[in-house]
């Protein structure tokens, strides 16, 4: 009897107790005193409400992030490199329009120079004799990147003898943007444009100053002649003009030279025969230095007798220099 009522005695609260299981685990259960592993639970353990943290789910947000920011930078890197490359093809295409501007110029100035005489020859205001086109391609110049040639009327300018007259040449690689390059009364507009100019000024001045100085040589060249023929004849006779030869228009001559007969000879001509013959017969625009010594200017009447030299220039006139016998 006693052992019957040992066993139907209800489990202590709070104890689970092996018998009567079905019991025993609904009340450890509402205790929370049991676990079906044998481990009791955590002591003061309560469950997050909501939804759990999933450590993968943040994860994957960072690498997203990663990635943005990796995209951001890298696309900042190609976007720099691309304003570099930009930067240096363009420093790269003027460097080489430079050098090609550069070189046409020296060949536009070298074609000038030589057809310096025939280019002028208009004088002021007149049209260029050729086209541009027509200067560029015999100047050797093969149009590049659009480039075009503008060239001036010409205008002349008073000079120690006579005139100088000349144009202008601009070639131009027109800007890609805005208005295109343009002569405006003679007055080149580059709106942008690069570009290089050819003076003609500058090289019919240097052909203007060489002719001046072969006319000074020539005239000591034939004060010297007559000096020379002056001393080395059987009459030292002041009243003998050495710069016409003997039976010349006044019948008082003696020299080594050529009688121009009232008018005018070429210096080559004049000079045949004497010591100076084939020197420097032709001007810097190629036209041949002429010489009277029987007429206009020059004296062969009576001492001092003198010659006259005369360079003619492309557009009228002439640098002339009067050559007086040495005392």
């Amino acid at each position: 009897m006693w052992i019957k009522q040992r066993l139907s005695k209800r489990p202590a609260a709070g104890s689970c107790g092996r018998h009567d299981r079905l019991t025993a685990i609904s009340a450890c259960s509402r205790q929370g005193g049991y676990s079906p592993l044998g481990v009791a639970p955590l002591q003061g353990f309560r469950p997050l409400q909501g939804v759990a943290p999933q450590p993968g789910a943040e994860a994957g947000v960072a690498a997203i992030l990663y990635v943005l920011v990796l995209m951001i930078f890298l696309a900042a890197v190609v976007s720099v490199i691309s304003a570099r490359l930009d930067d240096f093809s363009h420093q790269r295409l003027k460097q080489t329009q430079t050098i090609w501007l550069d070189h046409a110029q020296q060949q536009l100035q070298g074609w000038y120079a030589q057809n310096a005489a025939w280019l002028d020859a208009g004088g002021n205001g007149s049209a260029p004799p050729i086209s541009a086109s027509g200067i560029l391609s015999a100047a050797g110049v093969q149009p590049l990147w659009n480039a075009q040639l503008f060239v001036s009327d010409a205008t002349c300018q008073s000079a120690a003898q006579g005139s100088l007259c000349y144009r202008s040449l601009w070639l131009a690689i027109p800007s890609m943007a805005g208005t295109a390059p343009t002569l405006q009364n003679g007055v080149f507009v580059p709106n942008g444009a690069r570009y290089v100019s050819v003076s003609g000024q500058a090289i019919e001045t240097r052909l203007y100053n060489a002719a001046l100085h072969q006319v000074k040589r020539m005239g000591t060249l034939l004060e010297s002649g007559f000096a020379a023929s002056e001393s080395s004849g059987a009459l030292h006779n002041d009243d003998l003009d050495w710069f016409a030869p003997e039976g010349c228009t006044n019948g008082n001559g003696d020299g080594p030279f050529a009688c121009s007969n009232g008018g005018w000879i070429s210096w080559a001509d004049y000079t045949q025969g004497s010591g100076l013959a084939g020197t420097q017969n032709k001007n810097p625009w190629g036209y041949a230095v002429e010489v009277n010594n029987s007429g206009g200017e020059a004296s062969d009447t009576a001492t001092p007798y003198s010659v006259e030299l005369s360079s003619p220039l492309p557009w009228g006139g002439a640098i002339t220099s009067l050559v007086a016998q040495p005392f």
